[in-house]
């Protein structure tokens, strides 16, 4: 597990943990996206150009981003992950602790959550329906949790915690054991208030109205705000259309493209990287190997495309490269659990994050040359 602590003044701890290998897991099932269509939808979803509400002052210590380091010990050594510090920091919770997981089975979560519902802070948990009988839910029942599934046959995907009203845990980590342990994936803890008040106003829906998919309210309260001086957009899907958002975004690039990718067939945004490559921008990026070859991935035509600039690998992780990240100009990044495919911006419940600023990006920019070294020339 690697570690990125960052205040404005961009003070780095990078903590390496050594940990060695086990099975491969069922996370690349359970989220595969690869039977698409690839077609186009409207942009009813692009948000207007308003300019962003500043917010949030906090401490100059507003956010800390974890990487995983996926060596994948047997399941008795593993310790230390991200999974540990995510659970030491729900102990410290005194009002309440929501958690968004698609799949959760991690022991370290689970005995934290049963601790605080046992101290009697309040406990929400919302899973996808597939993953809804798995032993580590059934534990959080039978403790007193109340714990609401989906319901239908889309993915309750997101992997996401809230806590207090005012700190967020998001990335694209699942709360399992191959999520800390064997896959490559980010993990974001941030210190803002209004952020919180997007993802507790998520959190709701799920949780209080059983509302999911594309029928779920349009109502996060701040798409667009500033943190510290840092522009930030945050959406939910699918009842926002993302895939074009992203698809505007990635298409400003004037100097350079780097994404890594664990499912990528959406046309709108690989056409836009394709795009940019087109007109001399530099784009490298890496695919998860399983399923990259398949009918709607966009590992073959960029592999083809046959453009000097345009370079594109298969990761080097046997088990699962799960990252869903793009940065552009080494400025603007962009995160969340969203796969770049149609069944994550049409039906799943997704989130995603779009930050603007150099000192974040140079975290995510050394966490795609690690795994780009390791990815298969």
């Amino acid at each position: 597990m690697k570690k990125r602590d960052a205040g404005i003044w961009g003070t780095i701890l990078l903590v390496i943990l050594g940990i060695l290998s086990i099975i491969f897991g069922t996370d690349l099932i359970e989220e595969s996206g690869l039977n698409e269509d690839g077609s186009f939808g409207d942009n009813s979803g692009i948000p207007s150009q308003l300019p962003p509400i500043s917010s949030d002052p906090l401490s100059q210590d507003w956010y800390e981003i974890y990487f995983t380091d996926p060596v994948c010990a047997p399941e008795d050594q593993r310790f230390g992950g991200v999974d540990e510090i995510i659970a030491e920091s729900f102990s410290e919770a005194e009002v309440r602790v929501d958690i968004a997981a698609f799949e959760l089975n991690l022991e370290s979560i689970v005995n934290a959550l049963i601790d605080l519902e046992e101290r009697g802070i309040e406990v929400r948990v919302v899973t996808d329906e597939d993953n809804a009988d798995e032993s580590a839910i059934n534990r959080l029942r039978r403790n007193g949790i109340s714990v609401i599934e989906d319901k239908r046959s889309a993915l309750m995907h997101n992997k996401f915690a809230v806590i207090d009203g005012r700190y967020v845990w998001v990335g694209s980590m699942n709360f399992t054991t191959n999520g800390s342990y064997c896959n490559n994936n980010n993990m974001l803890i941030f210190d803002s208030p209004r952020l919180a008040a997007n993802y507790t106003a998520e959190m709701d829906e799920m949780y209080n109205e059983q509302q999911f998919g594309p029928d779920s309210p349009v109502n996060t309260p701040n798409e667009q705000l500033i943190i510290q001086g840092v522009e930030i957009e945050n959406y939910f899907g699918p009842e926002k259309d993302i895939a074009p958002i992203i698809a505007r975004t990635v298409a400003r690039a004037q100097e350079s493209i780097l994404f890594m990718a664990f499912s990528f067939t959406d046309e709108r945004v690989g056409e836009a990287i394709l795009g940019r490559a087109d007109s001399g921008v530099v784009v490298q990026g890496v695919f998860e190997t399983v399923g990259s070859e398949t009918t709607f991935s966009y590992y073959p035509p960029m592999r083809d495309a046959g453009l000097p600039n345009l370079e594109v690998r298969q990761d080097g992780n046997g088990r699962i490269m799960h990252h869903k990240i793009i940065i552009v100009d080494f400025e603007t990044v962009i995160f969340g659990s969203f796969n770049f495919s149609e069944n994550a911006n049409r039906r799943n419940d997704e989130n995603v994050m779009i930050v603007k600023d150099t000192t974040f990006a140079n975290f995510f920019v050394e966490e795609f040359t690690a795994v780009w070294d390791e990815a298969a020339p």
